[in-house]
């Protein structure tokens, strides 16, 4: 054997032992994630039968919240800013968006009045990317561990928050599968394979599908939970410039969808750098104030540069024909979007709801007197009517069920519907109907040739008055703080104060430490657009002069 052939082999021998070295290392791993996750649940399962038990060995209590529904009547009163957890688990329940007693904690079940505003939320959101050409795709829900793996700031920030899937079948897995945390490992994988010049740029595609959060906090229905209906957008591009701009236009879409359409205001702000997604080089978000002063990002929005473009390899030939590394970003929002349009329109009589995704625009109530004949008659001129106005685009049902008209009105005024209109003997006689308003309670006779133009009106009287009530209340919540006390005065209105403050980069968070045992609030992020505060101003926290202003708040 030549010198040449027993290199070779020696180094063949050595690839050998180091590929078996790599396989024993995986496994040890894999084996020692498997025994985490399996304490884990092990723990929670504890954890949960504890809780069990205390609620077994616990008097039933009653329900603070005024609802009540069986055959003959549904009602709901809540007070919304005085008692909003139990004004908002009550409206989920009694108007049936979603059913929380699925025996999971945290995967409540949409009901069809829940998932039909749900859907059409989501459809408003994938007509915005779909005109800004960005495509619809699909991936799998489980992503291979070694995937995650990837990007190390990014798993680290994921890691416990992952569902793993250990065995297929009776067969334990060699390598585990997460429930999709979040897409970017995935799709990234398959990115690198789909680029490979400037041609293939810019790439944008989304999906809508459902993520999965091992969520330990308290849950609560559409906020925090650990199924979550999900929208998502990825896009590669090839310049910094490029990506940039997209992340712009990301937020004009957003806009047009949370403010013009659904009418809800929230304040756009860069999360502080230990605060950002994992793996970003910088997270923008939409913070929306809540009824009880606490607040709940709603858009996620995230630049991530190069850094999964590197380690993900997604590489493309430039006009020169040169080697360069994409640029990235991401965006998503989750059912948090309902549960804002849910608690910011609603009041203590129960929902409102934007004209737009309401599951009807007018309920029509037939007020029957007579006998048969004319009880006929009347429900069949308020048919004539449903007919004629879902000809013209409405959404609308006419209640001819055996409830009292009273109750009926209860029932729909709970469901935020926008419009009803009575229709009784008299009113045909005159050839008129009865428009009622859910937005003010304000009645009105209208003539049966002015119904599709007053149904028309009254909608966008009612997105008008929406969209005013939240802006005033979200722009009255937001105050300028000069020391603790006043943080704390600010917070106990409810909403963001707003504060000097001596660092937006990572030696900010010693100072958020102390700010948040002082107060029980955070620094939830930062405007980048907005001017510093005036020379010599100081940071509240430290003395040091301010360089700009940082927004604080209790958040969901």
């Amino acid at each position: 054997m030549s010198s040449r052939q027993q290199q070779e082999q020696e180094n063949k021998e050595q690839e050998n032992k180091d590929n078996q070295d790599n396989k024993d290392n995986q496994d040890k791993d894999n084996k020692e994630i498997k025994q985490e996750i399996k304490q884990e649940i092990k723990q929670e399962i504890k954890k949960d039968n504890k809780e069990q038990e205390r609620k077994k060995k616990q008097k039933k209590k009653k329900a603070t919240f005024q609802g009540a529904k069986d055959q003959e009547k549904v009602t709901f009163s809540a007070d919304k800013i005085k008692e909003f957890p139990v004004w908002y688990e009550g409206i989920l329940e009694i108007s049936e968006l979603v059913d929380k007693r699925y025996p999971i904690k945290g995967m409540p079940v949409f009901r069809p009045f829940g998932c039909f505003l749900e859907t059409e939320i989501m459809k408003l959101i994938e007509y915005e990317w779909d005109s800004q050409d960005i495509q619809r795709v699909m991936f799998p829900t489980c992503i291979p561990k070694d995937f995650l793996e990837k990007e190390k700031e990014h798993i680290a920030g994921f890691m416990k928050e992952c569902f793993w899937v250990l065995k297929g079948g009776e067969s334990e897995l060699e390598v585990p599968f997460a429930l999709r945390p979040t897409s970017e490992t995935a799709m990234y994988s398959m990115f690198a394979l789909w680029i490979r010049s400037f041609r293939d740029l810019p790439l944008k595609v989304y999906q809508t599908c459902t993520v999965f959060r091992y969520e330990t906090k308290n849950t609560h229905p559409l906020i925090r939970v650990r199924e979550i209906p999900f929208n998502e957008a990825h896009t590669v591009h090839e310049t910094e410039k490029d990506a940039l701009e997209n992340l712009e236009q990301a937020w004009v879409g957003y806009r047009n969808v949370i403010e013009d359409k659904l009418g809800i205001y929230g304040l756009r702000i860069r999360r502080p750098d230990w605060d950002k997604f994992a793996g970003a080089e910088f997270t923008d978000v939409l913070d929306i104030i809540m009824p009880d002063g606490k607040v709940m990002q709603t858009v996620g929005a995230h630049y991530l540069g190069q850094k999964f473009a590197k380690p993900f390899q997604i590489q493309f030939n430039d006009r020169k024909q040169k080697s360069q590394f994409a640029y990235m970003t991401c965006y998503g929002v989750s059912s948090r979007i309902l549960a804002a349009v849910v608690s910011i329109h609603g009041d203590n009589k129960g929902l409102i709801m934007p004209p737009l995704i309401s599951y009807y625009h007018v309920v029509i109530i037939p007020i029957l007197f007579g006998n048969k004949a004319k009880q006929k008659m009347i429900i069949e001129k308020a048919q004539e009517h449903a007919k004629m106005i879902k000809k013209a685009g409405y959404r609308v049902k006419v209640d001819d069920s055996q409830q009292s008209p009273g109750n009926k009105y209860y029932f729909w005024e709970m469901k935020g519907i926008p419009i009803r209109i009575e229709v009784g003997p008299k009113d045909i006689q005159k050839q008129q109907v009865v428009f009622v308003y859910r937005i003010n309670g304000e009645k009105k006779e209208v003539k049966e040739e002015e119904i599709i133009s007053e149904i028309k009106s009254g909608c966008d009287m009612t997105q008008e008055i929406l969209s005013k009530k939240a802006k005033e209340f979200h722009e009255a919540r937001i105050k300028v703080c000069n020391s603790i006390e006043e943080v704390k005065e600010a917070l106990a209105f409810g909403g963001f104060a707003k504060i000097p403050f001596h660092s937006n980069g990572p030696d900010g968070k010693e100072a958020e430490a102390v700010l948040k045992e002082q107060t029980g609030a955070e620094i939830r992020g930062f405007d980048p657009k907005e001017a510093p505060p005036a020379n010599g101003t100081k940071c509240i926290m430290t003395q040091k002069d301010a360089v700009c202003w940082a927004y604080v708040a209790r958040a969901y």
